[in-house]
């Protein structure tokens, strides 16, 4: 393939001109696909036109005549339409999948079903193999117990197809398998990898793309938003538990959520379901949001929700505060035409559990709510690249929510970690004083902790207690205190509008 690449789009006015990255990247599969090496990763960040440098590259090798077929594989529905429909624009070939068509598109889900008519497909044409958000698959040849259903049919499919394009921004899984068809190399060895390897009994594998884009190259090339992270927290939260034998009451008191959650008895997605928080976060959220629409009027913000009823809920918060909804889920029958026609208004807000995490292309969203229950880095720094693509000069910045729990936190520093250097600072807001005139330590931890007092409180400090039966010491309850008064709330936590926010990559050096 030693043919020039022409990078401009002369004969294709409608086209958005590549960007460097793409460019480079295009000219680099080109170097580098072959018999020998038929197989390439695209690592780029969210939001940075993966699917737009795979739809030129398949222009480019069908022109070559080195492919005659592509066929795309994605996640979900809305992203396999949107896929087809870039690839027919750029390739102006037809990529229904019927016959005269040179392109076909599906979801990994379809995939097991039609495998046998693909391979078919594929022994009989050059077809080029576009697999996106790549790291839905697991499986690789020396570890087929760790496969999934998805990896398994790439395997199979991969023996019959001429090339394979795998694009991910985080081409990793959260349960540590390896994704098919890519490779991967002996990790080197450092004290943590050797105690690693000695508990799984195998060495670490270390991915290698073929190509990367950062975050922060992203940033600095103005192709995404600068990424502004707040953290929100509480200064004085009070938990009422009960002794198991004796059914004393034990008030322990807590100066921020990551100390409150070390509590066995409470977990991190329970407090996303109660008002205060979830209103706070809201608040945030809207503020920034109007602000943002004041200069730009289609400027939009994304919730991501826990589950469908917590959708439905944060979509009548929204409304009741008369901002303009879109809500959709996968209960919703016609739930792809409404994201589609979110995409192209100007409504305010679009409300969701998992359409709308990743792959789904919607540049006017710049604030994101994050109110999901997953905890992983993969799935926050998918949530984070929808709102993260720039649409003009003028956008420089999104914004994106969330309560302060530890794994976040975490991953918001890793944000920061892949940022431009004279950007990546951090700022913490200083919190209000307690009612004993305390606060938290910069990194969110209590001056001492907790303490531990014995009585019965007031109606106002702690919440109606809850037991299965009168044999049993009631469960424990939470306050959340501001000013020496809370808001009670049913059923176990009770939040004062006490909040502070920790500020994570929030300041941009001028």
């Amino acid at each position: 393939m030693s043919q020039p690449f022409h990078e401009t789009n002369s004969h294709w006015p409608d086209l958005p001109p590549l960007r460097p990255w793409q460019s480079a990247c295009i000219r680099h599969a080109l170097d580098t696909l072959s018999t020998d090496q038929p197989h390439f990763l695209c690592q780029a960040t969210p939001g940075a036109g993966k699917m737009l440098m795979a739809a030129m590259l398949t222009r480019e090798l069908m022109e070559r005549e080195a492919i005659s077929y592509v066929l795309y594989l994605g996640p979900t529905t809305t992203v396999v339409e949107r896929a087809a429909e870039t690839l027919a624009k750029v390739t102006g070939r037809e990529m229904h999948g019927r016959l005269g068509a040179h392109g076909a598109a599906f979801t990994y889900h379809a995939l097991r079903s039609r495998l046998n008519e693909l391979k078919r497909l594929a022994s009989q044409a050059k077809v080029l193999l576009i697999w996106d958000e790549s790291h839905h698959a697991a499986g690789h040849p020396e570890a087929l117990a760790d496969a999934n259903q998805w990896g398994m049919a790439l395997m199979a499919l991969e023996r019959q197809v001429r090339f394979t394009l795998a694009l991910s921004g985080t081409p990793w899984r959260t349960d540590g398998s390896c994704l098919p068809l890519l490779r991967y190399l002996e990790a080197p060895t450092d004290n943590e990898s050797a105690d690693a390897t000695k508990t799984s009994g195998q060495p670490q594998q270390l991915l290698q793309p073929d190509f990367i884009y950062t975050l922060e190259q992203a940033i600095q090339d103005g192709v995404c938003r600068y990424p502004r992270l707040q953290l929100v927290d509480n200064r004085s939260i009070r938990l009422t538990s009960y002794h198991p034998r004796s059914g004393r009451r034990e008030n322990r008191r807590f100066t921020s959520i990551p100390n409150l959650l070390k509590h066995p008895a409470i977990h991190y997605s329970s407090l996303l379901r109660h008002d205060e928080p979830m209103q706070r976060l809201l608040d945030l959220g809207s503020e920034k949001l109007d602000a943002l629409r004041k200069v730009t009027p289609d400027a939009a913000g994304l919730v991501i929700a826990s589950d469908i009823a917590h959708a439905e809920e944060i979509a009548q918060v929204l409304e009741d505060r008369h901002q303009t909804v879109c809500l959709v889920t996968s209960k919703e029958h016609n739930a792809h035409a409404r994201l589609q026609a979110f995409r192209d208004d100007t409504s305010q807000w679009i409300v969701s559990v998992g359409m709308v995490s990743e792959g789904v292309d919607i540049p006017r969203l710049r604030v994101c709510c994050y109110l999901s229950h997953i905890r992983t880095e993969q799935h926050f720094r998918q949530v984070l690249g929808r709102i993260i693509r720039r649409q003009g000069d003028n956008d420089g910045d999104c914004f994106l929510y969330a309560l302060n729990e530890p794994l976040l936190r975490r991953y918001a520093r890793r944000v920061t970690d892949d940022l431009p250097e004279d950007l990546a600072t951090a700022a913490l807001t200083k919190p209000p004083s307690g009612p004993n005139g305390t606060g938290a330590r910069p990194d969110g931890t209590a001056p001492a902790d907790t303490t531990s007092e014995s009585g019965t409180g007031s109606s106002a400090e702690t919440m109606k207690t809850v037991g299965d039966s009168h044999d049993s010491p009631p469960s424990p309850q939470v306050s959340m205190e501001g000013n020496g008064s809370t808001n009670s709330l049913d059923p176990d936590v009770a939040f004062s509008q006490a909040f502070f926010e920790r500020l994570v990559a929030l300041k941009l050096s001028l």
